[in-house]
Order: C-alpha cells, then structure tokens, then sequence
C-alpha cells in the first residue's frame, strides 16, 4: 500500500492559499525544513510533470548573488521560460549588486584602511620614549 504524500499535500495547500512562492517561503509557511519541501517537489515534478507543480515566473535574487528564484504555483501546465543568463544580463546584475552594496563595501575599505599589519598591535599600547 502507497504512503500517502503528506509532505506533498501540505506544500499544496500551503500554495493555493498563500498564492505563488518559492521553496524557501514554502518552508518558511509550512513550518518543514527546507529539504524535505525541496526533495518532495523535485519528486512530484519528476514523477508527474506538470501535474501538480509548475514555475509560473522567475524572480531576482536579493542580497544574494546567484541565477534568478523559481515561484511555484499550484496548478497543472507547463513552467514558465527561464530567463536567459548572457554577458549583457550578468553584467546588468553585477551592477545592481554593487549599487546595492556600495555602502557596505566603502565601510570594509574603511576599516581595512585603519587597522594595523599585526594582530597583537591592539592588545599593548606602545610607549615611545622622548
């Protein structure tokens, strides 16, 4: 006798009545850890394609660097096209990522710039002699 999809069904529910997500948000709305959601949609989507599960768009990532974020929906069809990662797209996000974090990294140079070549520097104050 079949083990009834638990997992699968609470993924299910989760999205009919939140609407589209992502596998991290899935996890987060569900209360599962995340590799039980992601093992059973990659299951579910491999053992019936386009039955349960489909990528209904794609999303940026946000302060992270990487390929764009799958939203699944919980509908029967086809995925949606992904979008094409060529130079003129990987530039684009590389720029966006350094307006994003301009701030950050001109406060590490900052620090960089004041701290000393040894790690004990800070630990004795030096005393010179007059």
């Amino acid at each position: 006798m079949p083990v009834p999809p638990v997992v699968r069904d609470a993924i299910t529910q989760a999205l009919r009545e939140l609407g589209p997500m992502s596998a991290e948000e899935i996890a987060e709305a569900t209360g599962l850890p995340r590799g039980k959601v992601d093992g059973a949609m990659a299951r579910a989507r491999k053992n019936h394609p386009g039955k349960f599960f489909r990528v209904s768009r794609w999303r940026d990532q946000s302060g992270r660097q990487g390929r764009e974020i799958p939203i699944y929906a919980a509908a029967p069809g086809k995925d949606a096209d992904r979008p094409v990662f060529d130079d003129a797209r990987r530039k684009a996000l590389n720029r966006r990522n350094y307006r994003v974090n301009r701030a950050i990294r001109a406060a590490q140079r900052r620090r960089r710039v004041g701290s000393s070549a040894s790690p004990w520097a800070g630990l004795i104050t030096m005393v010179t002699r007059a």
